[in-house]
């Protein structure tokens, strides 16, 4: 079986094993109703009638027979004193999924500040032309209204692991477009070639797909939209975005109503066709999945020199081949003079929301690499000593956790308590609302959007960073490494709380039913402690 993220509608849309039994972090979107020891309260007095009614809500939901093997955690505190109100296991490390990107982009926001803009300029060196790249993880490409960045509560960067997708509305390649434009401005209108300076901070791989690097355009996907025929026709597939590098091959055909999707379609990593096969039901409707780019630099360079020609900037270099680093200069030796072009980004904390609201793990990745070069570092390791200074900083021992990348795999350690003692600090601290602000909100977006309606409890006060991980087992039923929890909420009762809720090693489900069951009681949690806190 392959592993998907989070349960919403596509799920009847299943992906072939083709991809592979591969380890995915999830961000699950759904929210419902509401073998581990007694919840503590942290000291309130035993009198309060309300407070053992919370625990028994909880007790009852973690105390399932679904949980004989399995670890539950959670502390909640009083955001204004500090003061821990709940207790579970709090000082154990639990697998955290997704809820690492609370510490990467809390670091990130103070290392780079909410205000900060990503630059990125253009110089001409002779007869050609460099990008350098400055970790803008946009490029123009999710730009939305008022200096802000789009993203869709069922984004692309989930098509690989649900099956289909929700493209935004903005062209991916605006900024490529807006460079090009006054490359041509300037009066320049033929190059000899053109290249991407990527030498910010060094490539890396870390547990996700897709490469660490400080150049990306389209989240580094080509996103493949296929519409079914009649039974037994071709597909319609068309791609986005268009390169005169690559094009993409159709073999994918319409099968009868109600039988599986199968659809396969590779990473590109320079080829000049993208074959797409495979079969999809004639019911299917409008489906989009994408391909990962495994060479960013090459993949951007084509894309600028199409954007070039577009303009009416005549290169004799071909779209297509390598990045052709040895046209680039010493690191530094870019003249003020030389500059022909800049593209600047929108703030920081729009770049913070995509990469908790839609759990975006090469940009959390990534965050790593900015921040280590922001240093003076050039290694994507070096942000993980920068995240430890800054945690140490603000309070966070480090013995309550391990962090070894920016997305939250399964290698990663956190303890309800290092959750929470973060979140309190930060509360403190003048980034709290552009942490706050950039998670989902329980009801209204990002992987939470689903969870709830307006006069549910905890809509629109629940904000949290969700993270899942799933895989399949020996015997083709899905093992949850980890569902939790990490965010800020106001109470019904207007108290201002911090929390954190993992559970880790659930095994045995064996339907999508089943998991929606478990993100639906680490959420019933979290709405225990709105209820009565």
């Amino acid at each position: 079986m392959a592993m998907m993220r989070s349960g919403m509608r596509m799920w009847r849309k299943r992906i072939s094993p083709a991809f592979g039994m591969v380890l995915m972090l999830l961000a699950v979107a759904c929210v419902c109703g509401c073998t581990a020891p007694p919840v503590d309260n942290g000291g309130d007095s035993a009198g309060n009638s309300d407070i053992s009614v919370m625990k028994e809500t909880i007790d009852r939901i973690i105390s399932q027979e679904r949980y004989r093997f399995s670890t539950w955690g959670a502390m909640a505190r009083d955001t204004d004193s500090g003061e821990v109100l709940l207790s579970l296991n709090g000082d154990e490390l639990f697998t955290p999924g997704s809820t690492t990107k609370v510490f990467t982009v809390a670091t990130a926001l103070d290392v780079l500040g909410p205000d900060y803009r990503f630059v990125t300029p253009v110089y001409q060196t002779g007869d050609n032309l460099v990008l350098v790249a400055s970790g803008d993880l946009a490029m123009g490409g999710r730009a939305g209204p008022g200096d802000t960045l789009t993203y869709t509560n069922e984004d692309h960067v989930d098509a690989g692991a649900f099956g289909h997708c929700m493209l935004v509305e903005a062209d991916p390649l605006a900024g490529m477009q807006t460079l090009a434009q006054e490359v041509a401005a300037s009066g320049v209108h033929t190059l000899g070639d053109v290249a991407i300076d990527d030498r910010l901070f060094r490539e890396a791989r870390l547990m996700d797909k897709g490469i660490v690097t400080p150049i990306v355009v389209n989240d580094n996907l080509i996103d493949v939209t296929i519409v079914p025929g009649a039974p037994g026709e071709p597909a319609a597939v068309d791609w986005r975005p268009k390169s005169s590098a690559y094009t993409v091959a159709n073999h994918v055909v319409t099968a009868s109503a109600g039988s599986e999707m199968s659809v396969s379609i590779p990473d590109y990593s320079g080829q000049q066709v993208i074959e797409v096969d495979g079969v999809i039901p004639v019911d299917a409707g409008t489906v989009t999945l994408t391909s990962s780019v495994m060479v960013p630099s090459a993949f951007a360079r084509s894309l600028f020199i199409d954007a070039l020609e577009n303009a009416g900037v005549a290169v004799d270099a071909p779209a297509a081949g390598q990045n052709p680093s040895g046209l680039l200069p010493e690191r530094g030796g870019y003249a003020a003079k030389m500059k022909i072009a800049e593209l600047t980004s929108p703030p920081f904390s729009e770049y913070a929301k995509v990469t908790l609201k839609v759990s975006q793990n090469l940009y959390a990745n990534c965050l790593l690499g900015i921040i280590a070069a922001h240093e003076g570092y050039d290694m994507v390791d070096a942000g993980l000593y920068v995240e430890g200074e800054y945690l140490e900083s603000v309070g966070v021992n480090s013995d309550t956790l391990l962090l070894v990348d920016g997305e939250g795999s399964i290698l990663n350690r956190i303890s309800p308590r290092a959750g929470t003692a973060l979140t309190s600090a930060v509360a403190k601290l003048e980034n709290y609302n552009a942490l706050k602000d950039a998670m989902p909100v329980l009801g209204v977006d990002g992987t939470l959007a689903t969870g709830a309606q307006p006069g549910d409890p905890g809509y629109g006060e629940i904000h949290a960073k969700t993270g899942t991980s799933v895989a399949g087992d020996q015997s083709g039923s899905l093992f949850v490494y980890s569902r939790g929890l990490l965010g800020y909420m106001t109470t019904e009762r207007g108290t201002n709380l911090t929390f954190c809720i993992y559970v880790n090693n659930v095994p045995g489900l064996e339907s999508m039913d089943d998991l929606q069951g478990v993100v639906g009681d680490v959420n019933g949690v979290a709405v225990a402690m709105y209820a009565y806190f």
